[in-house]
């Protein structure tokens, strides 16, 4: 049965202003673990070079938050990109890449979840990898994060806050402190200069950071309970992926100069680099390193689980899936059903995946294939904008050529290098067969689209209104069908 947007089924409104509805965007990009796993395989594969490729990232994928900020200006809505892909290309294209993003989504974070249950284990316990252990503290920890989102937003923001200060401050801290110091061998332009390693590997190594920008996106669904939305989330969408990239090259550029220019082969094969900058450096912050990476993952944790149960929620507000997922909590006004039903799988699959493997090989698989499902609803999103942009143009409605066709396009270009990085041939197993699980995640989602339009079509003519929400709708240039 489809849902219908009844008063017991939406959101509270104006909860937010641009610091709430900013801060699950830059938490769930979670700086400091990325830097902490990514800087040192970054280094491994382009030299020193990684504070550059994490700037020239972090100019490619604006591309893509200013295709998402256009449509957040125009249909601010809990749907995020399902309802601006259902607006511009159609119902049955936007509830498959739903599937696709929400399925990507759960399998990578199953991946860090599990690999955040190991880590704990060995660095908060201080005991090796133990079957029924890191199953249960894994769990245990799922349970935790998904609590603040359930409990409210405004509860779940001030979480996020002070855990991404906490992981900030104390990031800054360290990079200030090692480059006020002059680092290993003095400050050096050496790292903002381009790579002179082998072609391939430094494709990977923008790969990987223009991966680390993932989740960016996190304000797009608070629309519905933000402060003016229209100027609010489109600033909150473009001002994560700028704060993320800053924290980026200032955080790698410093972990470079903490090991010296010349010395990048011991940076990327120190398993814990940030821990050795620090204890060389800043000795206080070195036993924290642990409880840094521990917030920047658990802010991140609370921020996906925030914007991605309002996805779910809108999307079962727009009778696309079950409308149970559209339930909203009667005391804190928020879509638990759609959180919990979000969190439960994901703890599920990393938990069985170490059935067959071990914590950290489960995280690494799991996470490079669920994040190509994230890659291409970040494609279609931009694609999506172009299509908009001519049917605006179509009604009459003049809209920058420049923001609406010309950057999107800069977008899908940028957004081509982790697809090949994820899917190049020659790759050892189990990635191998990563081109083959993409296609079968595509599959699942066209599939699903195919069937709801055969036995409910009603479902899909109803849902561009339903998605969209009240106050977006009552101020639409084009009103939906």
């Amino acid at each position: 049965m489809a849902a219908t947007a009844t008063t017991s089924q939406q959101l509270q409104r104006n909860q937010i202003g641009l610091l709430g509805v900013i801060m699950p965007g830059v938490a769930q990009v979670a700086p400091a673990f990325n830097l902490f796993f990514t800087t040192g395989i970054m280094v491994g594969l382009a030299g020193a070079s990684a504070p550059l490729i994490f700037l020239i990232s972090m100019i490619g994928m604006i591309a893509t938050a200013s295709s998402l900020a256009q449509f957040a200006g125009v249909y601010p809505s809990a749907g995020s990109f399902i309802t601006y892909i259902t607006r511009s290309i159609g119902t049955k294209v936007a509830v498959a890449i739903g599937v696709i993003t929400i399925l990507g989504y759960i399998i990578a974070f199953g991946g860090i979840y599990i690999f955040v249950g190991s880590y704990i284990v060995q660095n908060v316990f201080g005991n090796p990898h133990i079957w029924g252990i890191t199953q249960i503290t894994t769990i245990v920890y799922g349970a935790l994060v998904v609590a603040p989102v359930v409990v409210g937003l405004k509860f779940g923001v001030r979480i996020t806050v002070v855990l991404y200060v906490f992981e900030v401050l104390l990031l800054l801290t360290l990079s200030i402190t090692i480059l006020a110091r002059g680092g290993a061998s003095g400050l050096s332009t050496t790292p903002f200069a381009w790579p002179s390693g082998h072609s391939t590997d430094v494709l990977l190594a923008f790969s990987l950071a223009v991966l680390a920008f993932g989740g960016f996106e996190a304000a797009a669904p608070l629309a519905e309970e933000t402060r003016n939305p229209r100027r609010t989330v489109p600033l909150a969408v473009v001002g994560a992926v700028v704060i993320s990239g800053i924290i980026y090259v200032l955080g790698s550029y410093a972990l470079v100069t903490a090991f010296g220019t010349s010395h990048a082969g011991a940076l990327a094969v120190n398993p814990n680099p940030f821990h050795a900058a620090a204890k060389a450096f800043i000795p206080f912050v070195a036993p924290l390193i642990t409880w840094i990476f521990l917030s920047s993952v658990t802010s991140s944790y609370v921020a996906a689980n925030t914007q991605t149960s309002r996805v779910i929620y809108a999307g079962a507000r727009g009778g696309l899936w079950s409308s149970v997922l559209a339930a909203i909590n009667v005391r804190f006004k928020t879509p638990a059903v759609a959180a919990i039903a979000f969190v439960a799988p994901s703890i599920a699959i990393g938990v069985i995946a170490t059935a067959v493997t071990s914590p950290v090989s489960a995280s690494g698989f799991l996470g490079t294939y669920g994040i190509l499902g994230l890659i291409i609803m970040y494609l279609m999103a931009n694609a999506a904008l172009v299509v908009e942009w001519a049917k605006f143009r179509a009604r009459g409605i003049h809209k920058n050529v420049w923001l609406w066709v010309v950057v999107p396009v800069i977008g899908v270009a940028v957004l081509a290098v982790p697809v090949w990085g994820d899917l190049r041939p020659g790759q050892p197993s189990p990635y191998n067969i990563l081109p083959w699980l993409t296609l079968g995640l595509i599959a699942l989602g066209v599939a699903y689209a195919l069937v709801l339009g055969a036995v409910r079509p009603a479902a899909l003519r109803r849902a561009p209104a339903l998605l969209e929400g009240d106050e977006s709708l009552a101020t639409d240039p084009i009103a939906a069908g």
